[in-house]
């Protein structure tokens, strides 16, 4: 149900949904007739409208690793991937039955990732949007003394292999909003972060 209620979310960030279940055809049907007839949360009368994979025969959920060992022959464990354009796998995720999916966790990551392809940067721990960033560290003695010499009031060190570039937008700020970005409602107690030393 929530990945159904986000999937406007998900298509500003430029991502598809697809689903599988080793369930049948006729399962997906009869499961997809009774979502739209449950309330939970805020979310009620929900349309699944992204693709439902029934891999009954177990070909892909066994390509896929979703059959552990030891785990129910008659039930894939919940898994996330995220493949990039190119059809890579660039993260995958993997929670007990027992345990539901943090998709506030599944956004922050994809967000991560293409932030990182579009930038050639890498993010620090508890990332999320408009929180600085960290640059690649220098290959040589020579790039690792070029970049101390010459730091901006937008890059800023704790130490010559630890570089930061910050950020100077929030969406609080008047007019910094992107269009489509689900920031705001996902992390609405959340300011950005900066990791300068208090020195």
């Amino acid at each position: 149900m929530t990945f159904a209620s986000m999937i406007n979310e998900f298509k500003a960030l430029n991502a598809e949904l697809i689903g599988l279940s080793i369930d049948s055809i006729y399962s997906h049907i009869a499961w997809l007739r009774k979502i739209k007839e449950l309330a939970w949360k805020d979310m009620k009368h929900v349309e699944v409208t992204f693709p439902l994979i029934a891999d009954i025969t177990m070909e892909i959920a066994k390509m896929y690793g979703m059959l552990h060992p030891g785990a129910s022959s008659t039930q894939t464990v919940r898994a996330v991937f995220i493949i990039d354009p190119v059809g890579k796998i660039r993260a995958i995720l993997y929670y007990p039955l027992t345990t539901g999916r943090n998709v506030e966790e599944i956004f922050r990551i994809l967000m991560a990732l293409q932030k990182s392809d579009a930038e050639s940067i890498a993010t620090p721990a508890n990332w999320t949007p408009y929180d600085d960033v960290i640059l690649p560290a220098p290959g040589t003695c020579g790039a690792a003394k070029h970049r101390m010499d010459n730091l901006n009031e937008n890059t800023y060190c704790l130490d010559w292999f630890l570089c930061f570039q910050q950020n100077n937008s929030h969406p609080d700020d008047p007019g910094n909003e992107p269009e489509g970005m689900p920031y705001p409602s996902m992390y609405p107690q959340r300011g950005r972060k900066n990791y300068r030393r208090n020195n």
